[in-house]
């Protein structure tokens, strides 16, 4: 797949993480937690008309890239560990992010293992020990390694 068309900013990576836990961990997902997520991106975009614009370049870009599921969750993931290696947010910020995947999966009135053992993995990625499912370290370790990390064509938006 050819991923090196758009430029997506951090902002753009956190937007398609947020989506893609939402849509793709959730047997149970529903417009309020589109909502949410919308509410969450404005807090880190500051307003509307931004994060409008972020929604519909990343979905846009996913339009254009067709992956899988299984290819947007290691794609998920591909992101996180782009976004730590780039050191783009604080570990303040990186915990807040977690938090709010919490609040997006509970959004729907529940917060099932498989969110659970998702926001593991994610926590993992970002380097925090932050856990909340019933899996082991080990479990969570191993799950980590079946993640298929490749390039996935993007360019931060260093302005």
């Amino acid at each position: 797949m050819n991923r090196g068309k758009k430029e997506l900013s951090p902002l753009h990576c956190l937007y398609y993480i947020y989506y893609c836990f939402a849509t793709k961990t959730d047997e149970n997902f529903n417009q309020s937690q589109i909502n949410q997520i919308i509410v969450f991106l404005n807090k880190w975009t500051g307003d509307n008309k931004t994060s409008e614009a972020i929604i519909n370049e990343t979905k846009e870009w996913i339009k254009e890239n067709k992956p899988s599921k299984e290819e947007e969750l290691n794609i998920m993931f591909s992101m996180i560990d782009y976004l730590k290696k780039e050191n783009i947010f604080s570990l303040i910020d990186k915990e807040h992010i977690l938090l709010q995947i919490r609040q997006i999966a509970r959004y729907d009135g529940s917060f099932s293992e498989s969110e659970k053992k998702y926001h593991d993995l994610l926590a993992f990625h970002f380097g925090l020990n932050i856990r909340v499912s019933a899996c082991t370290t080990n479990e969570i370790k191993e799950s980590a390694k079946e993640v298929d990390r490749r390039k996935i064509g993007f360019k931060i938006n260093r302005n």
